[in-house]
């Protein structure tokens, strides 16, 4: 009698361990936030761009009568938004996105379509294209300058950032069947600290602009930033006591994949 009691103890073992091993197993649920978190991952950058012009009088210090140079070159101020650190928490229908900061990028000058207008007397005994040569070369530091001030003072930068990943995670939430009504996106806000500005030879009584908005002026021989508002671009969020979008407008792209962390 033992061993038939042994025998049948190792049948229903054996049937037990032949069910574990045959039963396809079901697959365990995937959460649709890890997915758009990974998805997110992957499409790792968004960028944004924004387009000015920027001119100014140049009056330099030169042997016998002082030229007058009118100096005229556009830019192109770029910036990025990595996610690979983005974050997703769900609350209800609202989904809160939460990202690193905003960095700039190297601006671009075409020096190509740099344009310039000089007034020199027959008693400038200095070499014209020397001059604007050495105006050419500051182009790069004034732009880098541009580049910090807009990401310190133009707020519908980070509006266009923001509704970049709005709409990002609300056509992922779509495809997903996620019910979202509301995106809160906040993205990190880190110090930005304006580079110095190049030494100008402005004439006086004359200021560099940037899109029609003066931004340095000469003071007893130092170049001193004068401080502007730039004007929203469209694709700033809308709000009732937002001014009207004006030039320069943002152009946005998103691509991948990751970068490595700085």
């Amino acid at each position: 009698m033992k061993y038939v009691v042994i025998a049948l103890l190792a049948l229903v073992l054996g049937v037990f361990a032949a069910r574990a091993y045959y039963k396809k197993s079901e697959p365990e649920p995937v959460d649709p936030i890890n997915v758009m978190v990974l998805q997110m991952k992957t499409h790792a950058i968004i960028e944004h761009e924004r387009q000015v012009a920027v001119w100014y009088r140049a009056c330099p210090e030169v042997t016998g009568v002082n030229p007058e140079i009118f100096i005229a070159w556009p830019a192109k101020l770029s910036y990025e938004l990595e996610l690979n650190d983005v974050t997703i928490e769900r609350a209800g229908d609202t989904l809160k996105v939460h990202t690193g900061a905003i960095h700039p990028d190297e601006p671009a000058v075409p020096t190509d379509f740099l344009d310039y207008l000089s007034t020199s007397s027959l008693f400038t005994f200095t070499n014209e294209q020397g001059l604007v040569n050495r105006e050419i070369q500051k182009s790069s530091p004034l732009a880098r300058y541009l580049t910090a001030y807009y990401l310190l003072r133009d707020d519908s930068l980070r509006g266009d950032f923001a509704a970049e990943v709005d709409g990002l995670v609300t056509r992922m939430a779509g495809a997903l069947g996620v019910p979202v009504k509301n995106v809160e996106v906040d993205i990190a806000k880190e110090e930005v600290k304006l580079p110095k500005l190049p030494g100008l030879e402005l004439c006086g009584g004359s200021a560099a602009s940037v899109n029609g908005l003066p931004f340095a002026r000469l003071e007893d021989k130092n170049t001193v930033p004068i401080a502007f508002r730039p004007p929203p671009s469209k694709r700033a969020l809308a709000t009732p006591a937002a001014q009207p979008p004006g030039k320069p407008e943002g152009i946005a792209s998103i691509y991948g994949p990751a970068k490595s962390a700085k």
